[in-house]
């Protein structure tokens, strides 16, 4: 609690125009709303935060000593993980609202696999998912969609792998966008969202996820390996339609949303006009900021240990690929949240 309330007085003058919450439950659903809170002096916002700061570094300072540590500045990219009781299962689960590299390559690819079958006794019939891809410039207004209904763009390189309508054993739909042709023309932000078309749920498929890869241009020739594969999420959520990620290809980042929706929001609205609307989601999610895991390690060493510049000197390393990574979200909860 003490993180959460440090992190929303740091960041009380940013004031982003939109606020995101999650209320509980088992679905992963968002609320966004403008943000309209009453201005409070910066004087009063540094000393809550000083205070909150003091408290927790007198906390941390009675856990055992970590020597000399390094800690990733990229970490200020992941979230701290709460809480995750909605999260999905994935390849490399992380918190809500987190930034992943896209890593090389200029085509990413993103692809949705489910299949039909039996699950706790019943057969789900016949299953139709849709795959579709919503770009939007960089103030959120709407460019063009890649779907069944628009298997290619006209503007730039964007591409559908085709509507697969039943998947008895097993069916892939994937879309490939090339990043520079995208940013070129304008083009900044990319919504994946899912749509169960056949109106089963989700969590009433024997399977049913989704991820991305890169590839090195359109056409390349690469084969569909799995190994390729950057990051996947099981889909599972107790409803028909889904937003796992965002793109924001100016930065090159997947920013991960795994939400979960109740009705089909408009990619075409305006915040104005739509407060449920997609635009309304994407814009949110992109401006949201929880407490990172920068700061929470950052925390740790001032309490508790010696900060060091180069991994060679650390007796302990915080990075995304090395000692405690934003995957570790059970030893983060268990071991630098108490």
């Amino acid at each position: 609690m003490l993180l959460q309330v440090k992190n929303h007085f740091a960041r009380r003058m940013e004031r982003q125009g939109l606020r995101i919450f999650f209320p509980k439950g088992n679905v992963a659903k968002a609320f966004a709303a403008p943000y309209t809170l009453p201005v409070i002096d910066e004087a009063a916002c540094q000393e809550i935060v000083r205070i909150c700061k003091e408290s927790l570094i007198q906390r941390f300072a009675e856990l055992p000593p970590l020597g000399r540590v390094f800690v990733d500045n990229r970490l200020k990219n992941y979230h701290v993980p709460f809480s995750q009781r909605s999260a999905s299962k994935a390849l490399h689960t992380i918190v809500r609202g987190s930034r992943l590299p896209m890593g090389e390559g200029d085509t990413i690819r993103f692809f949705f696999w489910w299949k039909e079958g039996n699950v706790d006794g019943k057969p789900t019939g016949r299953v139709d998912i849709d795959l579709s891809a919503v770009m939007y410039d960089q103030n959120w207004q709407y460019v063009v969609h890649v779907s069944y209904t628009n298997l290619r763009s006209s503007k730039y390189q964007a591409a559908h792998s085709g509507d697969m309508v039943s998947a008895p054993q097993g069916v892939c739909e994937f879309i490939d966008l090339h990043i520079p042709s995208i940013v070129n023309f304008g083009g900044r932000y990319l919504v994946a969202t899912l749509h169960s078309f056949t109106n089963q749920p989700y969590c009433n498929l024997p399977e049913c996820f989704t991820g991305w890869m890169m590839r090195k241009k359109p056409l390349s020739g690469e084969i569909f390996e799995p190994a390729t594969v950057a990051n996947k999420m099981d889909v599972t959520a107790d409803t028909q339609i889904a937003i796992p990620v965002i793109m924001d290809l100016v930065k090159r980042e997947v920013i991960w949303t795994d939400l979960a929706l109740t009705r089909n929001p408009h990619h075409y609205n305006h915040v104005e006009g739509n407060p449920k609307g997609m635009v309304l989601m994407g814009k949110a999610m992109t401006v949201w900021r929880k407490p990172d895991l920068y700061d929470l390690f950052s925390l740790h060493v001032e309490a508790r240990g010696e900060s060091v510049e180069t991994r060679d000197l650390a007796d302990a390393i915080f990075s995304p690929e090395e000692g405690v990574t934003p995957f570790d979200l059970e030893q983060i909860m268990a071991e630098f949240l108490v």
